[in-house]
């Protein structure tokens, strides 16, 4: 049951069973200007039409494509982005069992997890293939495993998938993974939502900080800690104990 998008909201598990028909063999060899151009172009299908969100997904990659090694770099500079990968952890419809999960105490991040997907009619399944977008293997690797934790991001910030908290997560993304897409969907979200929430800006601004100050979610070993309370999660990544919410 995916959600609309009508605040510029976030791609991930919106838009993880759309067609996306536009993409190229590897977005991250196009010229800059030619990325640039196919972003912008979904950018603007999405702002006339909210109902497009198969674009937010094209816009995200083309955005994005051009910064992804540094990403990348990032991801493998650390012994634990290493070990993800050298282990190849996946979060998909092969190794979550959510009926398994529900059992879990309700206090842990593996009931938290389940109940989050079910609540909303969502399934891991989504990402069971690689992205298509790119042919590193390592760097399908790192856009498939944070596309694959985008809700458990989402379960353990605390924030919901009201257009506001989707804004808000946008903002405390970038402040994780400097994603360009995160921060242009981040603004114009903003903007498009002043008028009716005031408390926006406020909240995103807050996110952001959280991000910088947080542990890097992008390698943390979420199947390690299912059974984990999710406070003693958050506190291990550095989120306050009880969630955050958006204005």
């Amino acid at each position: 049951m995916p959600r609309k998008l009508d605040d510029l909201t976030s791609p991930i598990d919106q838009l993880a069973t759309s067609p996306i028909d536009q993409l190229a063999t590897d977005a991250t060899k196009l010229p800059a200007h030619v990325r640039w151009r196919r972003a912008l172009t979904a950018l603007a299908k999405v702002m006339a039409n909210p109902e497009k969100t198969d674009q937010v997904l094209v816009f995200s990659i083309y955005a994005n494509a051009g910064s992804m090694p540094t990403r990348i770099e990032r991801f493998f500079s650390t012994e634990e982005g290493r070990r993800l990968y050298d282990e190849h952890r996946m979060i998909d419809s092969r190794t979550i069992d959510l009926d398994a999960l529900l059992t879990l105490p309700a206090n842990t991040l593996g009931h938290a997890y389940a109940t989050f997907l079910r609540s909303r009619g969502l399934t891991p399944a989504v990402f069971d293939a690689p992205p298509s977008e790119v042919n590193d293997p390592r760097i399908q690797y790192v856009v498939q495993r944070l596309r694959q934790t985008h809700d458990l991001w989402h379960v353990v910030t605390g924030y919901d998938t009201d257009p506001a908290s989707e804004v808000a997560l946008q903002a405390f993304t970038f402040a994780q993974v400097r994603a360009p897409s995160s921060a242009i969907l981040a603004t114009l979200g903003t903007l498009r939502a002043l008028r009716q929430r005031p408390g926006v800006a406020r909240s995103v601004v807050a996110s952001l900080r959280l991000g910088l100050r947080a542990a890097p979610l992008p390698i943390f070993p979420w199947e390690d800690h299912w059974a984990t309370p999710l406070h003693e999660v958050r506190a291990l990544l550095g989120i306050p104990a009880a969630g955050v919410k958006a204005s």
